[in-house]
């Protein structure tokens, strides 16, 4: 399989899954969508894993929310947000959370933490500050090809509905090309 041949074909999760063990690459439970597909591109480039990208989950202990803590085991639970979230608050009144600002949160934690980098909760709090008061919106999170696509079609076809937007997705799942909105466009009549 080519890395294009990959990439052009829309990928469940349990489908990725299932490749990833034909071709014996190690994973976690725990791995997201997004990084078992850079785990498998990489794969198809090189004909090795990257250990350190394997995203093997841990069992350990859970971090203490405060300012001074070092992310050592961060946690997308209620209690984290609920701490992350007051402290925004205390910090900027009035600044509400921006759609995927958790999501490149969580992305910004994986890099600094991947990179040996030493980050405390006050760190986090501050970079989803940031995220946060970003004028626009912020980039559309990379694997989420169908809610990208849903979004495009919805905010660039007129008089769209959701049900045409999901008949021209089953259209573009079909397609080997590129799944999103620009070729979906460009191959639509085809």
């Amino acid at each position: 399989m080519t890395i294009k041949e990959f990439e052009n074909k829309y990928w469940y999760m349990s489908e990725l899954k299932t490749l990833a063990k034909s071709l014996k690459i190690p994973f976690g439970s725990k791995i997201r969508k997004d990084q078992l597909e850079e785990i498998i591109v990489q794969f198809l480039q090189t004909g090795t894993v990257n250990k350190k990208n394997c995203y093997r989950s841990k069992n350990r202990n859970k971090d203490i929310l405060n300012n001074h803590t070092y992310v050592e085991n961060f946690s997308n639970k209620k209690e984290t947000w609920e701490f992350i979230n007051s402290e925004m608050a205390k910090r900027i009144q009035g600044l509400k959370p921006k759609s995927g600002a958790k999501y490149w949160l969580n992305r910004w934690i994986d890099d600094k933490l991947s990179n040996g980098e030493k980050i405390t909760y006050n760190d986090v709090i501050c970079e989803y500050i940031r995220l946060n008061k970003t004028e626009g919106k912020l980039p559309q999170i990379p694997s989420c090809k169908f809610n990208n696509f849903i979004s495009d079609y919805l905010a660039n076809e007129k008089n769209a509905t959701r049900e045409a937007a999901l008949d021209a997705w089953n259209q573009l799942k079909d397609m080997k090309a590129k799944k999103d909105y620009i070729t979906w466009k460009k191959n639509k009549n085809t």
